[in-house]
């Protein structure tokens, strides 16, 4: 029953777009040199066109002369349900979906969307990472993966306001911008809400949270189950709908900010004439016309550098204003790790598999990486404008018992603001 439910879904999924990006590839492996869990922990499996797997046997079996062939003659069997147990931890435990390996493939083939695929058989067929599925489950029913209820979020956000000193209006009607938050920001870095805060407020921005539309964070996109995907994203845009805003603001969230900002129109109804920003290109067009203020240098005083995360800079674009803020904030110790922008390497945690336990070894590995590109810069520093990739530094550095201050943008900015 398993293995049918995934079949199907991935029969569905199989249209001419998919047909064509699977017959175009010509196994050469350049993909593999790309990934970074490949990379780091060398098992063949973890190629990112191996993790396509269960999605191409569907395709050629049914679609292909070749497949059936193969299949009748035994060369290859059909899908399993222990196949599909496999390749579960491989696509969920071994792959954040940064889609670094699209970038390198000579056929132009878009990995990432494929994998997503693969990854909406297996929820289709129940096959997902229990921690996943339980912190699917709970923003389903709770509102918020990390369990955060309507009372815990108004108890955080009236503290926040307190001890930082920030005003953080909620369901205010008539708002021109509503800011939408992870769970991870408001119970890991509630200094990062502060901080976005403070310098909405210094513009002189009218914008309001929603107590409705609260999560930007998007588990079902994780699991890649595209009913709970629409359902967790509807959420906020109704809530947009009924303050009547012109703008949601993304924090920071990388797969968030995908998901509304190039999924949600392809898989559902938006609300019409509501802008999709992510945070960071907001605070860089707010100094860039002169809303807000930064105090020039800072940052000076410690070599920091910054991570480019996959959904927002690879992804989004979003390279070039956040470096000439950092060479405001930091003009003189700003660094660059190697590689970056666009060839930047991924965390190791995003995708759903920082909530994974089992998938502790393998983040921990890939992390190893980008702690030597650190190290190799002589870094005191780093920040980010994703609370995930956040959250897995933070964690990562503990593990290995670095030293190196880990920073949100927003947070620094917020620090420099005059």
């Amino acid at each position: 029953m398993k293995t049918q439910s995934a079949i199907n879904t991935y029969l569905k999924e199989t249209g001419g777009w998919v047909a064509s990006q699977l017959e175009a590839c010509t196994r050469c492996g350049i993909c593999a040199e790309a990934c970074h869990f490949y990379q780091a922990l060398g098992n063949p499996e973890y190629a990112p066109i191996w993790k396509l797997e269960p999605l191409r046997r569907a395709y050629e079996q049914r679609f292909t002369v070749a497949g059936k062939l193969k299949l009748a003659l035994g060369l290859e069997k059909k899908i399993t349900d222990k196949d599909l147990e496999h390749w579960s931890k491989i696509v969920y435990e071994a792959c954040t979906v940064c889609n670094k390996c699209a970038h390198v493939c000579p056929m132009g083939i878009q990995l990432g969307p494929l994998i997503h695929d693969v990854r909406a058989g297996m929820a289709a067929a129940g096959v997902v990472p229990g921690d996943l599925a339980e912190a699917t489950e709970k923003q389903k029913t709770i509102g918020s993966p990390l369990g955060v209820t309507d009372e815990m979020w108004r108890e955080r956000i009236d503290w926040i306001t307190e001890e930082w000193e920030a005003e953080i209006p909620v369901d205010k009607a008539g708002a021109e911008t509503l800011v939408a938050f992870s769970s991870i920001e408001l119970m890991k870095f509630p200094d990062n809400l502060a901080a976005i805060a403070k310098i909405l407020n210094k513009a002189g921005e009218n914008w309001t949270v929603s107590s409705t539309g609260r999560e930007v964070v998007n588990f079902g996109y994780f699991e890649a189950d595209e009913e709970l995907t629409k359902l967790f994203m509807y959420r906020v845009f109704k809530a947009a709908e009924e303050l009547g805003v012109k703008k949601i603001i993304i924090s920071e969230c990388g797969h968030a900010y995908e998901a509304f900002r190039w999924t949600a129109p392809n898989i559902m109804k938006v609300p019409r004439g509501v802008e999709i920003l992510h945070i960071s290109e907001y605070i860089h067009e707010l100094w860039k016309t002169g809303r807000i203020k930064i105090k020039e240098g800072a940052f000076d005083g410690q070599t920091i550098t910054f991570h480019d995360s996959c959904k927002i800079q690879r992804r989004g674009g979003i390279i070039k204003q956040l470096r000439e803020l950092l060479h405001v904030l930091a003009p003189k110790s700003f660094k660059e790790m190697i590689p970056n922008k666009e060839q930047s390497m991924c965390c190791g945690g995003g995708g759903g598999v920082i909530s994974i336990k089992e998938a502790d070894a393998n983040r921990y590995a890939v992390f190893q990486m980008k702690l030597e590109q650190l190290r190799d810069i002589q870094a005191e520093a780093v920040c980010m404008v994703c609370s995930n990739c956040r959250l897995q530094f933070v964690d990562s550095l503990a593990h290995f018992n670095s030293t190196v201050k880990v920073h949100g943008l927003s947070e620094l900015v917020s620090k420099a603001l005059v």
